[in-house]
C-alpha cells in the first residue's frame, strides 16, 4: 500500500467535497476533485495510476485546492488547434456562396486556394458551409448509362 500523502489532508479533502457538491458530477473539474478526495485515502501515487494522471500533476491540483484556487482546475481557453480560416475570410465566402446558387464543397475549397492561397480540404469546406448556416444539398446519383427516353416512356405506362 503506498504512503498518504501529507498535502492531502483532511481539510484539503473537505474543501474538495464542498466543491464538488457546488460543481456537480458532469464537469471536467469534477473528477480532478474527485482524485484530490481519494488522495487523501489511497495516496498520490495509487490515485495518479488509477486517474491516469502524472504524480505531480494530482499534487498541483491538491495545492490548488489546498490554497482555493479552483480556478487553477479548469482547463485554460487557447487550446486545440487553430482554424485555417478568419471570420472575415468565413463572410467573404458566405456573401460568394450567396452570389453563386449551385456551390459545392470543391468549389468553396477552390475558392480559398485561389483567393486566400489557403489549402483546405473537402470536409473543412463543408464545415465551413455548416458554420455558415447553408444547407449542402447533393443531386439525386443517377447511373450513367440510363436512357432518359426510356425512363419516360415507362413513366407514361
Amino acid at each position: 500500500m503506498s504512503g498518504v500523502s501529507k498535502l492531502a489532508t483532511a481539510a484539503v479533502s473537505e474543501k474538495a467535497q464542498k466543491m464538488l457538491s457546488l460543481m456537480g458530477k458532469d464537469c471536467k473539474i469534477a473528477i480532478k476533485l474527485q482524485a484530490v478526495i481519494s488522495a487523501k485515502d489511497h495516496g498520490v501515487k495509487k490515485v495518479s495510476e488509477v486517474f491516469g494522471v502524472t504524480r505531480p500533476t494530482l499534487t498541483e491540483w491538491i495545492k490548488s485546492v489546498r490554497d482555493g484556487l479552483f480556478d487553477n482546475l479548469y482547463v485554460a481557453q487557447g487550446r486545440g488547434r487553430k482554424p485555417k480560416l478568419s471570420e472575415s475570410q468565413l463572410q467573404e465566402i458566405s456573401a460568394w456562396i450567396e452570389s453563386r446558387s449551385r456551390t459545392t464543397c470543391k468549389d468553396v475549397k477552390l475558392f480559398a486556394k485561389e483567393k486566400y492561397n489557403i489549402s483546405i480540404s473537402v470536409a473543412t469546406a463543408h464545415r465551413a458551409i455548416q458554420s455558415l448556416g447553408f444547407s449542402y444539398i447533393t443531386p439525386r446519383p443517377r447511373h450513367y448509362k440510363a436512357d432518359k427516353n426510356m425512363q419516360e416512356d415507362f413513366k407514361k405506362n
